[in-house]
């Protein structure tokens, strides 16, 4: 049996992000979220988001009862590069992987979810917030409210606030 794991929200500017684990034959999951405080200040600086990606996948681990024969793909993504190295260093057979179909739409569905449940509205709203531009026009329509929900830690946030152009794709840069 295949588990694979996958990550979603990692490159928006609102919420944190979610972490699933999804067991391929059975269909058994687990879900686990970042919360966006280790986004911001000196816990981004500090990549304190690894720790609780590494925590939740851990539990996820148990939770299921993952083997240490059974395949675990995992996303390729950074934010799962420590669960990568970890559970290859505890045995696990980890397979570097780019997850798309029935856990990806997990992980986008879960990740509304989280989006909703932090007061970004109902699911339909948060699903519309997912582009970077829509989600900094989001933001900046209400900066003082909204602002504890954002990835503050990028280093182009500041100038994001005052409105000044940035491309996406350096924003955390």
């Amino acid at each position: 049996m295949v588990v694979e794991v996958d990550d979603s929200g990692w490159g928006d500017l609102v919420g944190g992000a979610v972490i699933v684990m999804r067991r391929v034959d059975t269909n058994e999951r687990f879900v686990g979220e970042v919360p966006v405080e280790a986004f911001q200040g000196q816990a981004f600086k500090a990549k304190a988001y690894l720790p609780h990606v590494l925590r939740i996948v851990r539990e996820g681990a148990e939770a299921l009862k993952i083997t240490k024969d059974e395949p675990v793909h995992v996303c390729t993504g950074y934010i799962l590069s420590e669960v990568r190295k970890a559970l290859a260093n505890e045995g696990y057979r980890v397979v570097p992987s780019r997850i798309t179909g029935i856990t990806q739409d997990f992980a986008e569905s879960e990740y509304i979810k989280h989006l909703s449940r932090l007061g970004v509205g109902a699911p339909e709203e948060a699903r519309r917030l997912r582009g970077f531009d829509a989600s900094l026009d989001w933001v900046l329509r209400d900066v003082d409210k909204r602002e504890r929900l954002v990835k503050t830690g990028w280093k182009a946030w500041p100038r994001l606030k005052q409105g000044e152009e940035v491309d996406p794709k350096q924003a955390k840069e």
